[in-house]
Formats: C-alpha cells, structure tokens, sequence
C-alpha cells in the first residue's frame, strides 16, 4: 500500500494521447499485473498553461476526471465545455474525450480508470 507522496511514481508524458506539451503524473495507484482488477489506476495529474490530453476513445473501461486546480476546455465526443476545480467528467466505454489547459495557471486533475 503506497501512503506517502515520496512513494509514488512521478512521470512526464510528453504528447499524452498526441495532445501538445508535457503532462506530469503522479501514479497514485496501479495494478497493471491484474487484468480482472476494478480499478486500473489513480493518476494525479498536472497539465501547465497550453498543454493538452489529445482526443482518445475508451473501448472496455471508464475514466473519470476531477478537476482539483485551474481550468480548460474538456471534450466529449463532439460536446466541449469549459471546465474548473471541482468540476467532473465522466467518459463511458465506446466514447471519446479530450482536455485542454485554457488557463494561465497549471490544471490539476484526478484521473480515475476503471475496468468497464
């Protein structure tokens, strides 16, 4: 059980899902080694002024984003909205998203995916 900030995987993913910039993430959670795991990982993520997720479709699983700090542009299927802390989205299995930091400041968000 990780339960310190120190333990954590910290990355850098460069044009995650083809979008622009660099995201950084923070695994607070993943259990990549059991495919029947509800849960498949726990991202804290950051995402500085002009970066962006690139336009994904998820196919066998969920992936809900809760918006801690800053804002941007999210996108769901062809709907977008702007988005701010405290704000959650949602993408269902068989549908796509994406999400851009329209801010001034970092966009920090909580990213959850579950096995559908």
């Amino acid at each position: 059980m990780k339960t310190a900030a120190a333990q954590m995987n910290v990355s850098a993913a460069h044009a995650c899902h083809g979008g622009t910039g660099s995201l950084v993430c923070r695994e607070v959670h993943g259990d990549y080694t059991r495919p029947e795991a509800g849960i498949k990982f726990v991202h804290d993520d950051v995402l500085p002024p002009g970066a962006s997720i690139g336009e994904h479709r998820h196919d066998g699983d969920e992936e809900f984003y809760y918006i801690l700090e800053g804002s941007g542009e999210m996108t769901l299927d062809d709907e977008t909205v702007a988005v701010q802390a405290g704000d959650f989205c949602f993408t269902r299995s068989g549908h796509r998203h994406s999400l851009r930091n329209t801010g001034t400041l970092p966009l920090r968000l909580l990213v959850v995916c579950a096995k559908n």
